[in-house]
């Protein structure tokens, strides 16, 4: 009755007249409710209405917050399918189990491809709305029954249907195995069956398959409900995989082939030719994007005929079909989907095909719907399910692989690379799972027309992970031959927000162009290496010394104390309140908090000769105490041992006369590495660097533009941030020999640097090298010292950082070079 209602306050002039925010309809018993402006809708229950506050904010005069949006129709869909989807569950609580997840994820399947069909013209006069609304009954009491029997005659030729009523036989036999499985249908309580009826008067053929395919995904998975609409890989993004992968080529050939009939007919060939494969595949994203595109490129080469020919009428029928298009994925409903998506995509490019030729090919019965293979791409062999390029054919493997560090991986997922990596490499237990895919990927293109090009997370092309991986995948005559540098995902979801991504194509040494993009830019280069910068293959290893002789740089004191050897500033003067003499047994404590944000924290620091007398107070007796506690309540054995010294650190390292302190993260918003200059009085903790006693040449060095891109290229990252390393970044960071008046040089330039910062005191270090706050005179005492560091270098200062890593690579190269003589 309710839907009924609000059906009628729909219709009504007043309705028209008034604009309001929200319309709400009731019966007592259920409520109907919608925006006019967005057309979502609401049916629940009356004692259900409290779950569902936020959709009544503009009767409150309040505005519900909502994500961008690429296309309105998918997210209306979405959210449409999502509360369809949950009603039915909670209609049939039995189908809610995970036994019957295929079942349901089937079924919502079937549905979206059935409201689809009707909308497109494959089901003509909205036969299947017809049917389900006219013999459902009025509350949907019937629905299941009717579904059941209209998917059975969809899996059935027409005439074959001797069980079925009558009205089945106006639906087309589908084929494509979509509803080959056993049919089943949940059944329809009054709610879930407006909501049906709701998603019946979408328009579906404005649907974009390649968002709505992981879109539809989301409805059945609770965890990514919360980002509906917004955790899709965009277009795009996928554009980056694909256009340098293989279309950018097509394109190329086609300007070439573009007066020459011959040449076309060859590049129309080569389309036919061409299978792409994404073993991880999701629902279908790049799959389908991939198709469009091949199909688009294929119209303007038939219309160019068309011209040169003088014979517009003589057009074939399309030669790329969905069976080029392979794929595998981990989940049911994700591989269903792609099928779903990839048919979506085939109708809309046949409807293209047809808008300017006038001929479009028949949709049914369906004759594939693309090879996806549901399981663990990890686990399947490549070559089964994509077989290998024969003759003339090629095949390119795009796609965006699950990033997944090694502390995040589940029991299984370690088993995945245990049965990728076993035996192959070393260490890799530390790698991102996404580095398993591209492993894969490189034995799949060995020696075989063949390329591949994937999303990953920058982490596998920084710090260890080099070593660990690339030259296990650049073996054999294996190159990467493009690359997006790392850049920001752009799917507007809160949780990808760090997320710092590179693309990387590979595929076997030939002598055409590479190419290195940088945001909206790229530069044809003669090398990328595994760092992905011009230069040749020259992995960084981790050194215990420095490769160029510089001061030794070690890693701060590691407590070790469960926080018990650690004064806050109200610990340590409530300690002297009561002990004054306590005083020398207190020193101030660093760490990367500290330094960067003038934190004041302390901390114990008792010599041995001095430990009697520490344990005579009673408030640094008690603390002891409580160090010996926790280190021998630890698992670990090295623990356990310290406790026979409560009074010290696990490390003892500290200076004579000054600390050079360098934090062990430090943000990549940031235009310098910061560094610091101690006094002998202070103990550095392990989240920093130190360099004790060390020249202040050192800190002009470290403070220098030159060594900020060396830390961002060779050594890791948490999250978007810089990690700093001492064994991997300052031993291997290559410096000329100096000469006396140079180093004069730089220790001037380090002092410049230290007394501007002091004069903007009580400024912190994060303030002052905050980008958007930086003082000038700071900015401007940095780049003098760049300028004098660099002119060290080269004469004269780097045009740009890919200056700055190709001369810092050439250094290093021949430093090892020169140690392997």
């Amino acid at each position: 009755m309710a839907a009924e209602m609000l059906d009628a306050l729909r219709m009504s002039k007043r309705t028209a007249k008034a604009k309001p925010a929200i319309l709400i309809a009731t019966d007592g018993e259920t409520i109907a409710a919608e925006h006019p402006k967005s057309g979502e809708t609401l049916h629940c229950r009356f004692e259900d209405l409290g779950t569902h506050f936020s959709f009544f904010l503009p009767a409150a005069g309040k505005e519900r917050y909502k994500a961008a949006e690429e296309n309105p129709v998918d997210i209306k869909a979405t959210g449409k399918l999502a509360k369809l989807y949950d009603a039915l569950l909670k209609a049939n609580p039995d189908w809610a189990v995970p036994e019957r997840r295929h079942a349901m994820n089937l079924f919502m399947t079937r549905l979206i491809f059935c409201l689809f069909s009707e909308d497109v013209g494959v089901f003509k006069d909205a036969q299947f709305s017809f049917a389900v609304f006219s013999y459902g009954g009025n509350k949907g009491e019937h629905a299941r029954h009717v579904l059941v029997q209209a998917f059975s005659a969809m899996n059935l030729p027409e005439g074959l249907r001797p069980n079925l009523p009558a009205w089945t036989e106006k639906f087309k036999y589908v084929n494509g195995g979509l509803f080959a499985d056993a049919i089943e249908a949940p059944d329809f309580d009054p709610i879930s069956f407006r909501y049906l009826r709701d998603a019946a008067e979408l328009d579906w053929k404005l649907i974009n398959p390649d968002i709505f395919g992981s879109m539809i995904q989301s409805i059945a998975d609770p965890k990514a409900r919360a980002e509906l609409g917004m955790h899709y890989t965009s277009v795009p993004n996928i554009m980056k995989v694909l256009g340098p992968l293989f279309l950018d080529d097509l394109d190329e050939a086609l300007d070439k082939a573009w007066d020459k009939p011959a040449a076309l007919k060859a590049q129309l060939h080569r389309l036919s030719k061409i299978r792409v494969f994404d073993p991880a595949c999701g629902s279908g994203n790049f799959l389908v994007v991939a198709y469009r595109q091949m199909r688009e490129r294929e119209i303007r080469i038939l219309k160019r005929l068309g011209e040169l020919e003088d014979n517009p009428q003589n057009v074939m029928f399309s030669a790329v079909n969905l069976n080029q298009f392979y794929g595998i994925e981990l989940t049911d409903f994700a591989a269903e989907t792609a099928k779903l998506a990839l048919f979506i995509a085939e109708y809309q490019a046949n409807a293209r095909f047809a808008d300017v030729f006038g001929r479009m090919p028949p949709l049914l019965p369906l004759k594939g719907g693309g090879q996806i293979r549901c399981g663990n791409a990890l686990r399947v062999n490549w070559d089964e399910v994509c077989p290998p390029p024969v003759g003339d054919e090629e095949v390119y493997i795009a796609g965006n692989p699950p990033f997944l560090g090694s502390r995040n991986q589940e029991d299984t997922q370690k088993a995945d690379m245990d049965l990728v990596f076993s035996g192959q490499l070393q260490a890799y237990r530390s790698l991102d799972l996404v580095s398993a895919w591209y492993f894969k990927a490189s034995k799949y293109i060995r020696e075989r027309a063949a390329r591949a090009s994937l999303v990953s997370t920058n982490s596998i092309c920084q710090g260890a992970a080099v070593s660990t991986l690339w030259p296990h995948i650049l073996n054999d005559n294996i190159e990467i031959y493009f690359c997006h540098t790392s850049f920001k995902w752009q799917n507007n979801a809160a949780k990808n927000a760090a997320v710092m991504c590179v693309i990387i194509g590979i595929r076997n040494i030939c002598s055409g162009e590479k190419k290195i993009f940088s945001s909206e830019n790229y530069t044809r280069v003669r090398h990328i290496n595994s760092y992905l910068i011009n230069s040749n293959e020259q992995i960084i290893h981790s050194s215990r010394k420095s490769l160029f002789d510089i001061p030794q740089m070690f890693y701060g004191n590691y407590p070790a104390d469960g926080n018990h050897l650690t004064l806050n500033r109200e610990e340590k003067v409530r300690l002297l309140m009561d002990c004054p003499s306590a005083e020398k047994f207190i020193r101030p404590l660093y760490g990367a908090q500290e330094f960067l944000k003038g934190i004041e924290r302390y901390c114990l620091w008792i010599p041995e000769n001095a430990l009697k007398e520490a344990q005579e107070i009673p408030y640094i007796n008690s603390r002891l105490d409580a160090v010996r506690l926790t280190r021998l309540s630890s698992r670990d054995p090295g623990y356990n041992k310290l406790a026979a010294s409560p009074h010290r650190y696990r490390d003892t390292r500290t200076s004579t006369n000054h600390t050079i302190v360098i934090p062990t993260v430090s943000s990549e918003r940031r235009d310098y590495i910061p560094s610091g200059l101690l006094d002998a009085s202070a103990v550095t903790t392990n989240q920093c660097f130190a360099i004790f006693d060390g020249p202040e040449w050192v800190i002009s060095i470290i403070s220098s533009r030159l060594h900020l891109v060396w830390i961002a290229t060779v050594c890791g990252k948490l999250k978007s941030d810089f990690r700093y390393s001492n064994t991997l970044g300052w031993n291997t960071f290559p410096v000329p020999k100096f000469t006396s008046e140079q180093l004069d040089q730089l220790s001037a330039s380090a002092r410049r640097i230290l007394k501007t910062r002091y004069q903007h005191y009580p400024k912190t270090i994060a303030d002052l090298y905050d980008p958007d706050k930086m003082p000038d005179d700071l900015r401007a005492v940095h780049r003098e010292n760049d300028e004098l560091l660099e002119s060290m270098y080269i004469g004269r200062p780097f045009r740009n950082d890919t200056e700055r890593l190709e001369k810092l690579f050439k250094l290093y190269a021949a430093r090892v070079k020169q140690g392997a003589k």
